[in-house]
Order: structure tokens, then C-alpha cells, then sequence
């Protein structure tokens, strides 16, 4: 960063506006700022880093509010603008101070400005020109950070020499801020909340562990065991492990044993069952004898019915076969009937097509005789179509034209709205203006507004503040008197309880006087009166009680009074506040409905400023409008006036050509509608003609037709009258034979299939369900001759109880088993939390030992981010070294020291002095002013290439010293002056602020700050 121009406004002791150019210097990269003391050179650093970064040049200058000048006049506002040029790119930035003017209330006219100059004109460096956003884009365009900045480009007075004299904690600071290590302590606060969460884990799986332990006792039954004495003795997790081992191995063997008791039981039980179902198998067979022989009678009562059945199934049979025979009569009947109908319906249709026939004939005779007519109308349309390409071409020119019409109409249409539209756009621009200019007065006042709102906030926030400080000062003023009455009260009561013990005390000191024995209070031989009265019994401790009760409710009332009387100076303070403000208290609401309305009016007035800004917005867009139709407009006129031309000459062609069209007949259509009408008369002469013709042949067709049909119908009614005869006969010899006397005999057995197929089946099965249970009875009589039923109650009993055994025996298994898989599970489980346990024990000594190391927890006294910052600290001091070896004439050497802090702080960031001419290191402490310096210069200029070299984007090109060069002899203030020529070889801009005559004659260059008589000051440059 090189600056090129710094502005100071009302700035420090700069009363009005002072430019200095750094141009001026010319080709002349190291000048010296001299003036007298107080003439303000430092507040030149101060505003070139406030420019920067918001800030002064030091820590004791960084507050903002002491650089507004002292002679500055109440309307200039304190800023400072500063032209710099970085990365071969040019900036300008503006700081602008908000300023409370004389009448006003609240601070106005804060400012801020980036921009970059390209090609003289300024481009905004940021999207808001906010300082937030301006601050990162600064610290990113230079790439360092303010302390950064303050310790290697702008060293202010006395600031530069804390990283070579200061304790390691201060140089950690130092070091933190410039190289951002805080990363690296970061990762200790990490590693400590990973310690916490693995304690977390580690604790819950030593609970659950306790859980599991605790739930052993209650899901195992208690007995005589080790795991039972072991969990009476809270023994460790290994011991229970290992008695869980004997108790399955006890379940195990108890299995085994349940194991046989069940499967004997089960035995005992399946023998009993098997006699007892033997024996309800007799009874159940003798039950069924019985039901089988009350079946058989009712079946045999039943024969007669399904005999009766068997007869009609018979007779069904027997007409089925003859059922064909009688439909086939039925079928000839119905076919000769229905021949009957069909030579009825043809003979009445003959007779019709003969009528049709004499009808078509005659309408022949009549289409036959306008053959002439139908010749003339063809030759007609055909002397008409001989006209259509004329009238064609008459047609298209015709649509020419009236295309051509319709252009310069919709041409001229267009002109006028376009036209109507230019006037309305005026008329909307005028009334739009009109609304911009009142806005534009109404939210003028907007700046005044806001301050006043500010005010106002300021005042009804200060009231609320002091209410609220009003009220906790009368609780205190209560609790402070309450508190009083307490003290009073413990203070008597102590006091007369000391009394008693004093007196008591006394009394007992007396009776143990000897008479002429020195007292051992006063040493008096001699006691003309002694008291010998002892009072009620105090006890020692009681009396310290009390005492003490009295020193906590003394303590409490101190308390008390010192938070009533902070209160107290706190209203006292608000009331002053209120005053300065010019508020009184009893117009508090007055103030809160002043703010409310002006909250409103600025709300109005911003509701404004935002229609302002959309009225303006459309007002630019209609003036864009405005002038697109004026464009417009005169493209239309020019379309319209050529249209027109041509509709003219196209006119003049079409005048012509109607003349040799004849004149009845003016258009196409009017020629196609002619034609139209001749072809449709000769089209139906024609088609008149081919119908007549067609349907004399349709009906002769038609009539010979019928009469052949006529003739084979007659033929087949008498084949079907002889078929019907014949099929009668045969029927009544098969009916006969089949034993049916008559046709209603025949007609009442008929059956379906279905039914025949029913009353087979139910005969069927009535059989063979009588002739089956005939058979089982005969049988089962010879099988169940002499036996008789069991009575199966007692055997019943004893098999219950049989399965009642068993199911205990069952039950016990289960228990066992129960116990079995509870005991292994317990078993997994112990096993599982053990492992768990042991790993969360390993990985949170892994994490402790670990966190232990990076905060210092080691014989090296030294943090993991103090061990990095050693590293950039080594670096520092080697490039210092480079130079201090110049400025020392070889005599001194930076190192980084070894030795521990004292009182326990951390170590590693001290620094030694080498002294080659001695062999020994020292403190760098022990070094005089001068040698300080160097040492310091040094370090900050190696700082400065560490940083560059770390940063790759940063380019150091300015460096300013402030002071500590009168502390140097003339050899190393030469040394000092050859030091800085060389840096500024390298293409950097040195400015040294010095009293130093010697140093002033060295540069080539001088920014000289004068001390005006009036007070403030202004600057120049000579060059030399």
C-alpha cells in the first residue's frame, strides 16, 4: 500500500481542510515528518491508519472521539479521505465523523465511501458503502489485519518495542493477533468438550453396567450361590462375571434333571390316555349300535315313498325316448305355418312392383323427350368456364387492392393511436412530475425528523432507565431499613449477652481470689470489694453465635447501603442526564407521545421517500416510453404515405381490366353463381334421366323376382303338409308301444333331465343308505354281543391329574431354562460394558493426556499454539538478525530463550541477546535505549518479511516510524539511516517522524507540520 493523497478535515490539530500530496515527494521513496512537539505528526499516521481501518495509530489513540479537532468550526464535519494505490490498482476512501452541531440533539453526517479509480472515474468497491462492508473489503485489498498493520507498516511511538520487551503472555497477545494462532487454541477448547462427552460415555456405560448388575438379583431366583454372597459384597464386575459362569453351569446340570422328571410324567400320563380312550372308544361304538338301529326303522317306514319314486323315474324315461318324435311334428307344423305367412307377404308384394312397373314405364316416356334441354344447358356452362382465368385475374387484383386497402387503414390506425397514445404518455409524465416535486417536499425534512427521533428515543429510554433505577432504589431504601431494625436488634442482644459472660466471668475470677495474692487482671494485692454474684449461665459458644449472627447481619447492612447509595448516584445521575437533555420528569408522557408522533411522520416520510423512488423509476421508464413512441410514430407515417402510393397504381390496373369483362356480370363470384346455377340445372336434367332409367330396371328385375318366389313357396308348403302327415303316424305307433293310452298320459311324464337325474339319485341313496345301515347292524350285533358300557369317571380323574404333573414338570423345565438363557445374558452383557468399559477408558486417557499437552500441562511450560508462534517467532528473529547484525556491528544476535517464567506461566516466547563480543545471551531487557531500538526496528522489519512471505498476496510498500532514533550515537544512527536507505531501494516509501537534526540533513525529503500562532497547524514538503 503506497498513499498518494491524505485529506485531513477538522482532524487532531488540522482545523480546516489539509491536503497532503505525496506526489510532491517525486521520485523520493524516504522523507522525514518534522515539527514541534504537539504540531501534529503523528496525527498524520493516525490518519492514514483511520482511514484505513476506523481507527489511530496506537493503542492509547483508538478512541475515535478525541480526533475531532479542538479548532474545527461547528458546520465542518471531522473526516479523513486517503488516495492509495496496491496491486498496481488505485483507491479512494472516505471516514466521515457524525457530528452533534450547536441546536441540535443527535450526532449527524456520518459517512463512508470506497472506491476504485479506473481510468479517472470512480467504481464502487463495495456493493453497500457500509462500514462493515468496507472494513473487509479493506483488510482483503491490503491482506493484514489492523494490528497487523500497527506493527509492521505503522510503528507508533514506543508501540513496536513491546514484542522485544514484553513477557511471553503479552508477545502471545502480540503474536496471536498477527498471525490469527488463536486457531490452534481453539483446538484445546476442543479436545477439552471431547474430554467432557468421553466422560459422559464412560460414566453411562459404568451405569449401565450398575443397571445390569442391579437387575441380576431381581431376574434370578435367590439361593445359597456364589453369585449371591458376590452380590451382597458389591464385588467387581470379574467376580460377578465368573459366579454367572457357576450359575449356568448350575442351571445347566438342573435342566438336565427337570429334563427326565417331564418326559416320566409325560409317560405316566400317555399310558393312562391310551386305556381311558380305549375304553370311551366301546362306549362310543355301543352308542352309535343304538342310533344305527332307530335309523333302520325309520328307513324302513320310508319304502314305500321312494318305490312310488322309482315308477315315475320309469315313465320319465320311457317318454324321454319318444320326446323327439313330438317335437319333430311340432317343428313341421310350425315350419308350414310359417311358409304360409311368407307366400301371403310375396303374393302382396307382387301385386305392388306391378303397379311400380306400369308407374316407371311412363315416367321413361316423359325423361326421354328433354334430351334437347340437356344439350343446351352443357354447351351454356361450357362457354361460361371459358371465362374464369379472366375473371380469376380480375380477382386476385381484386384482393391486391383490398389487402392494400386494409394496410393503409390498419397504417393509419396505427398512426392515430400510436399518436393518441404520445399524448396520453405527455399528460401521464406532467402529472407523475407533478407528484415527484410534492414528495420532494415532503420528505426534506427527513435528516430533521430523524434527529429529532433519536432525541426522543434517547429521552423516553433515559425515563424508563430512571423509573426502574427509582424503583429498586425505594426497594432498597425499605430493605435497608428493615435491615437496620435487624442489626439494632442483634447488636442488643449480643451486648447484654456479653454483659452476663463478662459478669459471670468475673464472679468466678473472684471466689479464686487469695487475699493477699496479685489479681491477675489488674495486679492489685488489695480488693476492698469483690462480687461474688454470679448471674444466669452463659455458654461460650452461644455468645460466638451471636456474635457472629450480629457480624453476617452487619456484613448484610453494608451490602445493602452500598447498593442503595449506588442506586442513589445512579438516579441522581439520570437526573442530570434528564436535564441536559431538557426533560423534565413530570413531562414524560408528553415526551412518549411526541415520540410516537414522530415515529408516524417518519414512517410516512420513508413511506414517501419509497414512492418518491418508484415515481421517479416510472418517470424515467415513461420518458424512455415517450421517445420509443415518437420513433414509432414517424415509422408509421412513412409506412402509411407508401401504402397509400401503391394502393393507387393498383387501382388504376384493375379499372382496366374490368372493362373487357361483360357488365351484368362484374365479379367472379357473380360469373361462379351463374355457372353454379346452369351446371345444377343440367346436372339434375342428367341425373333425372339415369334415375328413371335405373328404377325401370330395378322394378322388371324386381317383379320377375317375386314371381319365381311365389312359385317356390307354393312347392314347399305342399312338401311339409306331406312330411307333417307321415311324422303324426309314427308318433302314435311309438306311443303305444312305450304303454302311454293317450297324449295327456304321455304329456305328464315328461320330465327335464335334471329331475330325471334327481329321482334316480334319490332312490339311489335311499337304497344304498338301507341296504349300508342293514349291513352295520347285522354286524356290530354279532361284534357288540355281550358288551357293555364303561363308567369313565374315575379313569378321567386320574388322567387329569396326570397331565397336571406333567405340566408342573413342564413348568419347573421352563424355569430352568429361563434362569439358563437370563444368566448368559447377563453374562453377554457384563462381558459387553466390561470391553466398552475398558476402551472408554483408554480413549478418554488418550484425550486428557492429549488435551494435558496442547494447554501447557507439561515440563516445558509451553501450549501447542505458543509452540507454533515460536516457530514464527524463530523466523522473525532470524531475518531480524540480518539487519541487527548491521546496526550492532556484529556484536548482537536475537535467539529465542529457554527459560521458564517464573510463578508458573507459560514459557517459550521469551527473547535473548547474544553478545559475541562477551560469548554469553542476556535479557534483551538488559540492552540500552539505542540498542532497544535497533533490536525492535529489526524485529518489526522481519516481522514484515515473515508476513509477506506467509501471505502471498500481501505487499508491504509503505513503512512509518514514529520517534526513537535520539536514543542512538551518531555511528548507529548512520547505521540506522543506511538501514532505512536500503529499504526504501527496494521500492518502499519510509517516513520517519524525528527530532533528529542529523537525520533531518540525511533525507532527501521533508514533510514539515507548522504550528500556526492561532493553534493549529499545516503542513508542506521541500524537497531537497
Amino acid at each position: 500500500m503506497k498513499p498518494i493523497k491524505l485529506t485531513l478535515r477538522a482532524f487532531g490539530p488540522y482545523k480546516n481542510e489539509e491536503v497532503i500530496d505525496f506526489t510532491e515527494l517525486q521520485d523520493n521513496r524516504l522523507f522525514v515528518i518534522s515539527g514541534s512537539t504537539g504540531a501534529g505528526k503523528t496525527t498524520i499516521f493516525d490518519g492514514i491508519c483511520f482511514a484505513l481501518y476506523g481507527f489511530g495509530s496506537g493503542q492509547d489513540r483508538k478512541d475515535t472521539k478525541m480526533l475531532r479537532s479542538d479548532f474545527a468550526e461547528d458546520n465542518v464535519h471531522t473526516a479523513v479521505e486517503l488516495i492509495f494505490e496496491i496491486h498496481g490498482k488505485i483507491y479512494r476512501i472516505l471516514r466521515q465523523l457524525p457530528h452533534v452541531k450547536e441546536g441540535r440533539k443527535t450526532a449527524t453526517g456520518e459517512k463512508y465511501e470506497l472506491f476504485e479509480i479506473v481510468n479517472g472515474q470512480e467504481i464502487p468497491a463495495v456493493e453497500r458503502q457500509k462500514v462493515t462492508d468496507i472494513n473487509d473489503k479493506i483488510e482483503n485489498i491490503i491482506g493484514l489485519t489492523y494490528d497487523q498493520f500497527s506493527q509492521i507498516v505503522m510503528l507508533p511511538q514506543g508501540e513496536f518495542r513491546k514484542l522485544l520487551t514484553s513477557q511471553s503472555d503479552n508477545k502471545e497477545a502480540i503474536l496471536r493477533k498477527i498471525f490469527k494462532t488463536n486457531r490452534y487454541g481453539e483446538m484445546t477448547q476442543k479436545l477439552e468438550e471431547k474430554k467432557k462427552l468421553a466422560d459422559q460415555e464412560l460414566d453411562r456405560a459404568r451405569t449401565l453396567k450398575n443397571s445390569y448388575v442391579a437387575q441380576i438379583a431381581g431376574a434370578l431366583p435367590r439361593r445359597d450361590s456364589t453369585l449371591f454372597t458376590v452380590l451382597d459384597q458389591n464385588s467387581n464386575i470379574y467376580q460377578i462375571q465368573d459366579a454367572l459362569v457357576e450359575e449356568i453351569q448350575y442351571y445347566q446340570q438342573k435342566i438336565k434333571d427337570d429334563q427326565k422328571n417331564y418326559e416320566q410324567a409325560v409317560e405316566n400320563h400317555h399310558e393312562k390316555y391310551n386305556h381311558f380312550l380305549a375304553a370311551k372308544a366301546l362306549n362310543d361304538r355301543i352308542d352309535s349300535y343304538e342310533k344305527k338301529k332307530l335309523t333302520l326303522q325309520q328307513l324302513e317306514q320310508q319304502k314305500p315313498l321312494y318305490e312310488q319314486k322309482k315308477k315315475e323315474y320309469e315313465a320319465a324315461i320311457s317318454a324321454g325316448k319318444i320326446q323327439p318324435l313330438n317335437q319333430q311334428c311340432h317343428a313341421l307344423y310350425q315350419d308350414k305355418v310359417k311358409q304360409q305367412q311368407i307366400l301371403s307377404e310375396m303374393m302382396q308384394r307382387l301385386e305392388q312392383a306391378k303397379r311400380d312397373l306400369t308407374d316407371a314405364q311412363n315416367a321413361y316416356e316423359r325423361e326421354s323427350l328433354k334430351q334437347s334441354e340437356r344439350d343446351a344447358l352443357t354447351q351454356k356452362v361450357n362457354e361460361l368456364q371459358k371465362l374464369v382465368p379472366l375473371y380469376e385475374q380480375i380477382e386476385k387484383q381484386n384482393q391486391i387492392v383490398h389487402t392494400l386497402e386494409t394496410e393503409v387503414q390498419g397504417a393509419k390506425t396505427i398512426f392515430e393511436k400510436v399518436d393518441k397514445q404520445l399524448a396520453t404518455e405527455k399528460e401521464q409524465m406532467a402529472r407523475i412530475n407533478g407528484l415527484v416535486e410534492q414528495l420532494e417536499e415532503k420528505t426534506g425534512n427527513l435528516n430533521e425528523l430523524l434527529e429529532q427521533q433519536v432525541y426522543l428515543r434517547e429521552v423516553v429510554n433515559t425515563f424508563a432507565r430512571y423509573k426502574e433505577l427509582v424503583v429498586k432504589a425505594n426497594q432498597f431504601k425499605e430493605q435497608y431499613e428493615k435491615i437496620v431494625e435487624e442489626y439494632n436488634a442483634a447488636r442488643k442482644d449480643y451486648e447484654l449477652e456479653e454483659k452476663k459472660w463478662l459478669s459471670n466471668q468475673a464472679a468466678l475470677l473472684a471466689t479464686n481470689l487469695i487475699p493477699g495474692t496479685p489479681c491477675p487482671v489488674c495486679g492489685s494485692t488489695d480488693h476492698q470489694q469483690v462480687n461474688l454474684n454470679h448471674e444466669e449461665a452463659v455458654d461460650e459458644n452461644s455468645l460466638r453465635n451471636r456474635k457472629s449472627l450480629l457480624a453476617s447481619v452487619e456484613q448484610r447492612k453494608y451490602s445493602i447501603e452500598a447498593n442503595y447509595n449506588t442506586l442513589q448516584e445512579q438516579v441522581k445521575k439520570y437526573e442530570l442526564e434528564l436535564g441536559r437533555l431538557k426533560a423534565s420528569i413530570d413531562n414524560e408522557d408528553t415526551f412518549i407521545q411526541q415520540l410516537s408522533a414522530v415515529n408516524e411522520n417518519v414512517q410516512q416520510v420513508k413511506l414517501g421517500m419509497d414512492k418518491l423512488a418508484q415515481y421517479k423509476k416510472q418517470l424515467k421508464q415513461m420518458k424512455e416510453n415517450y421517445e420509443q413512441l415518437e420513433r414509432i410514430r414517424k415509422q408509421t407515417e412513412e409506412t402509411f404515405r407508401q401504402k397509400n402510393e401503391q394502393l393507387l397504381k393498383e387501382n388504376i390496373v384493375l379499372s382496366e381490366q374490368q372493362k373487357s369483362i361483360p357488365p351484368h356480370l362484374q365479379e367472379l363470384s357473380q360469373l361462379q353463381q351463374v355457372i353454379q346455377e346452369t351446371e345444377f340445372q343440367k346436372n339434375a336434367l342428367l341425373a333425372q334421366w339415369e334415375k328413371v332409367q335405373k328404377h325401370l330396371l330395378e322394378v322388371e328385375k324386381f317383379v320377375a323376382t317375386t314371381e319365381e318366389g311365389v312359385k317356390q313357396t307354393t312347392k314347399n308348403i305342399e312338401h311339409l303338409e306331406e312330411k307333417l302327415k307321415h311324422a303324426k303316424e309314427q308318433f302314435k305307433q311309438s306311443m303305444a308301444v312305450a304303454g302311454f293310452d293317450n297324449y295327456k298320459q304321455f304329456e305328464s311324464a315328461l320330465r327335464t333331465d335334471d329331475e330325471i337325474q334327481s329321482l334316480y339319485q334319490l332312490f339311489m341313496e335311499f337304497s344304498n343308505e338301507l341296504h349300508s345301515i342293514s349291513t352295520q347292524v347285522k354286524e356290530e350285533s354279532i361284534e357288540l354281543e355281550g358288551k357293555q358300557k364303561v363308567d369313565l369317571t374315575i379313569a378321567e380323574a386320574e388322567v387329569q391329574s396326570l397331565k397336571d404333573e406333567y405340566e408342573k414338570a413342564l413348568q419347573r423345565l421352563n424355569t430352568s431354562k429361563d434362569c439358563e438363557r437370563h444368566a448368559i445374558d447377563f453374562s453377554e452383557k457384563l462381558d459387553h460394558v466390561a470391553d466398552q468399559i475398558f476402551q472408554l477408558e483408554e480413549k478418554s486417557n488418550q484425550i486428557i493426556n492429549l488435551y494435558n499437552l496442547l494447554r501447557g500441562q507439561n515440563s516445558k511450560k509451553i501450549s501447542f499454539e505458543r509452540y507454533v508462534q515460536m516457530g514464527y517467532l524463530e523466523q522473525i528473529t532470524e531475518a531480524a538478525n540480518i539487519r541487527l547484525k548491521n546496526l550492532s556491528n556484529g556484536q548482537y544476535y536475537l535467539q529465542c530463550s529457554d527459560r521458564q517464567e517464573s510463578h508458573g506461566r507459560q514459557s517459550g516466547l521469551s527473547l535473548d541477546v547474544y553478545d559475541t563480543y562477551t560469548g554469553q545471551s542476556r535479557d534483551v531487557k538488559s540492552l540500552s535505549g539505542g540498542e532497544k531500538f535497533n533490536a525492535s526496528l529489526c524485529l518489526a522489519l522481519g516481522m514484515a518479511d515473515v508476513i509477506q512471505s506467509f501471505q502471498g498476496n500481501v505487499k508491504i510498500d509503505t513503512m512509518f516510524i514514529d520517534e526513537g532514533f535520539g536514543s542512538l550515537d551518531e555511528e548507529s544512527l548512520m547505521k540506522a539511516i543506511d538501514t532505512l536507505i536500503d529499504l526504501q531501494k527496494s521500492g518502499r516509501m519510509i517516513g520517519v517522524i524525528s527530532h533528529v537534526s542529523e537525520l533531518k540533513a540525511a533525507m532527501p525529503a521533508i514533510l514539515q507540520v507548522e504550528k500556526l500562532k492561532e493553534g493549529y497547524s499545516k503542513t508542506s514538503i521541500v524537497v531537497k
